[in-house]
């Protein structure tokens, strides 16, 4: 009798561990996947509205087996944060400047050394479209993220509420904020700036509260996050230029499959384009606003800028920076990029 009973028994657990395996099987198969973005911007900058694209684009042509959500205004953390998330595989993907990936991996900095570009022109040849933009992408898709798409986050000024900028010496003693970047920090010291670190999210606050007393940063994000409205300040310096990657943890887009990465690439390069010609036109109505709201927006003078790039000649020549993004790199940079 008891043979009988755990026989029957036997077939009963068999039979529901088999039941079990079938459901999660077909539960695996039509479950659609997610893949998580985020971003330190706000709701209205060109990184969150052509979010928006890349996410209709990959629904659709996937029929819905994957979905998008898009998380912007810092609500993961702040982008070195996000980009170690991505790493890490915690992440699945972020749209974060080249400065939040130097943040993590310094020896890519070399990519917002001061005056590298003169335009968008020489932008986009050699960084977007160039050799740049493939040596950012080789480097990191062995560091286990896939960089799908290039954008932008543009030239960068400077705001403050203490004076206007108008040369080099203005800047003397000036507590500013600057990324989380060891070359960025070298830069303004070298033009006598008391430079913070600081990641974009804890900005706002800083400058509220006047524990710095202005800014290195685009004019867009400035003024879509509100920091302009604690500066009296804003000058278009445009002493270095910075790069947007769309980073996708590898270990997500190994769970896609081919036909699925393709669009996601294809997805990705289009709402690249979109975004580089959006944030150009915004750049423009971002220092307007500001302008009218109050802020005193300054052109660049030709003495600002000859300071500033004989700060930045010593950036370029200092041998310590040749040994972090290597000779060839550097030597590279100062025949096409430096022409």
């Amino acid at each position: 009798m008891k043979t009988k009973i755990m026989k029957v028994l036997m077939i009963v657990l068999m039979f529901a561990f088999a039941v079990t395996i079938a459901g999660t099987g077909t539960r695996d198969a039509s479950a659609a996947m997610t893949i998580r973005v985020a971003a330190t911007v706000s709701p209205v900058h060109s990184w969150s509205v052509t979010a928006k694209t890349f996410k209709q684009d990959v629904e659709s042509k996937t029929n819905g087996a994957l979905k998008v959500t898009y998380h912007g205004g810092g609500a993961m953390g702040g982008e070195r944060q996000m980009v170690e998330a991505v790493v890490r595989g915690d992440l699945d993907m972020t749209w974060t400047s080249d400065i939040g990936l130097a943040a993590v991996f310094p020896e890519l900095g070399f990519v917002n050394l001061p005056y590298m570009f003169k335009n968008y022109v020489e932008a986009d040849a050699q960084y977007r479209n160039g050799w740049i933009g493939k040596y950012v992408t080789n480097y990191m898709d062995g560091k286990g993220v896939k960089i799908i798409g290039i954008g932008e986050n543009d030239f960068r000024g400077l705001t403050n509420s203490k004076r206007p900028i108008t040369k080099g010496e203005d800047l003397k003693g000036l507590k500013l904020r600057v990324p989380e970047v060891p070359m960025y920090i070298d830069f303004y010291k070298a033009l006598g700036v008391l430079p913070t670190p600081m990641a974009v999210t804890e900005l706002t606050t800083a400058l509220q509260q006047g524990t710095v007393d202005g800014q290195d940063n685009g004019a867009i994000v400035t003024y879509d996050l509100g920091m302009h409205t604690f500066q009296k300040y804003a000058t278009k310096a445009n002493q270095i230029y910075s790069g947007m990657q769309m980073c996708l943890s590898k270990k997500t887009w190994d769970k896609l499959t081919p036909e699925q990465q393709k669009i996601v690439m294809d997805a990705a390069g289009k709402a690249a384009d979109e975004q580089v010609k959006l944030n150009r036109e915004n750049v423009a109505k971002s220092y307007a606003a500001m302008a009218k709201s109050g802020v005193q927006v300054i052109e660049a003078t030709p003495q600002l800028v000859s300071d500033l790039k004989a700060a930045s000649v010593k950036i370029w020549n200092d041998p310590k920076w040749e040994k972090a993004y290597t000779k060839d790199v550097m030597d590279r940079i100062k025949k096409e990029a430096g022409k």
